[in-house]
């Protein structure tokens, strides 16, 4: 698919038939239609396919296959780009995000945006952000409140990631200019299939890079896992199903003579999805190395990297209109922050002797002992929900 206009498709499941021109629904969902290439199978006409444009962003929602593809293809590729542009000045740390939570989150200031054509309630904006995300914007005082603001934005963040994301914002990141900021914290602990036993944990040596090492805590499993050896890009890659089959995470370790660095800049989408194929994955008995993992990704300011892949409008008062989310003139999305964690611990219940590999011979070892990439795709999908390297674990 070609990517270009598409870099912020996101999947919104509206439940609205389709319209051809600026329309509000009774419950508040107010978006306009432009011409899209529909999927193949597809109809215009059809309720099941509704697409819809707010200024220079296309959102899909689709309950095909081909819409589908499309829908992670483009997440992907905002994934790989946003990724590129954070690693550049960062090679040498754990980075980590989700890239359907960073678009999520410019979904709902873009629900705000309107042409010179548009006119719309700005209720309708709050209504339509509570029924398609759970959310109602808040009004807080940037200016001569400070500390009040801060706190009550950490309480919103603690609370939603139930604890897990405590004191995101510091009284030095509240900015008096600020205007309009969008806040995501995504905070991920999955039940995987197979688990790790506290007992089974040992102080092992990973190797940060050819001179430089630290010890660790590498958890360690013996069971049944799907594994591939692509041999042409130097990885090995691994796939941890969780408990219900809907989400894997994906462990994609270089070998020996190959760099993460030279991993980095070789993935594309297409060949992720190539390596964790049948074509190249199959179920083997694996001895699993892996170091605890608590990944905090990257607290901060996501502003400049999508103006560089080049959401620039929303942020340029000469040209922005968010007037559906407020009547007054002016308003511009100050700053985009985001954060994502993942956690991968031990269990203290037993591992199930359907999922071990018992007293299987000849295990292939698996040891995570080196820098490595790491993501959590929606098996149906393919769709990546998160995706980071680990450098220092």
């Amino acid at each position: 698919m070609e990517y270009e206009e598409e870099r912020l498709m996101q999947l919104v499941n509206s439940g609205k038939a389709w319209e051809e021109q600026v329309s509000c629904a009774e419950d508040g969902v107010c978006l306009r239609s432009v011409d899209f290439d529909q999927p193949e199978g597809s109809n215009k006409d059809n309720e099941a396919t509704k697409t819809f444009m707010l200024r220079d962003f296309h959102f899909q929602a689709d309950i095909t296959g081909g819409a589908m593809d499309m829908f992670s293809a483009a997440n992907a590729q905002f994934c790989f780009d946003v990724f590129r542009e954070m690693s550049y000045d960062h090679t040498t740390e754990n980075l980590f995000f989700s890239p359907l939570g960073l678009l999520s989150t410019l979904a709902v200031v873009l629900f705000g945006a309107r042409g010179e054509s548009a006119s719309q309630i700005e209720k309708k904006y709050s209504d339509c952000m509570e029924q398609l995300y759970k959310v109602k914007p808040e009004n807080l005082d940037f200016k001569s409140n400070i500390e009040d603001t801060r706190m009550q934005i950490n309480s919103w963040i603690e609370n939603k990631t139930k604890g897990e994301i405590k004191g995101l914002w510091s009284y030095d990141d509240i900015m008096y200019s600020d205007e309009l900021v969008l806040i995501n914290a995504v905070s991920f602990q999955g039940k995987w299939k197979h688990v790790f036993q506290k007992d089974q944990t040992k102080t092992m040596v990973f190797r940060l890079d050819e001179s430089q090492s630290k010890p660790v805590q590498m958890m360690q499993l013996q069971g049944v896992f799907k594994l591939g050896s692509i041999q042409e890009a130097g990885v090995q890659v691994l796939e941890m199903p969780d408990v219900e089959g809907h989400l894997s995470l994906v462990i994609i370790l270089p070998t020996e003579n190959v760099s993460l660095g030279q991993v980095l800049r070789e993935i594309t989408y297409e060949k992720l999805k190539s390596w964790i194929s049948p074509t190249n994955m199959a179920d083997t008995a694996v001895d699993l190395h892996l170091p605890q993992l608590r990944l905090d990704g990257c607290q901060g300011d996501y502003t400049s990297i999508l103006a560089t892949l080049g959401m620039t409008d929303v942020l340029d008062p000469s040209v922005a209109n968010l007037s559906g989310i407020t009547v007054r003139g002016g308003l511009v999305v100050s700053r985009i922050i985001h954060t994502a964690i993942l956690k991968v611990t031990e269990d203290d219940y037993v591992l199930s002797p359907a999922n071990s590999a018992g007293q299987v011979k000849n295990l292939q070892v698996f040891q995570v002992d080196h820098p490595f990439l790491i993501s959590v795709l929606q098996k149906d999908t393919e769709a990546l929900l998160f995706y980071g390297v680990v450098s220092n674990p």
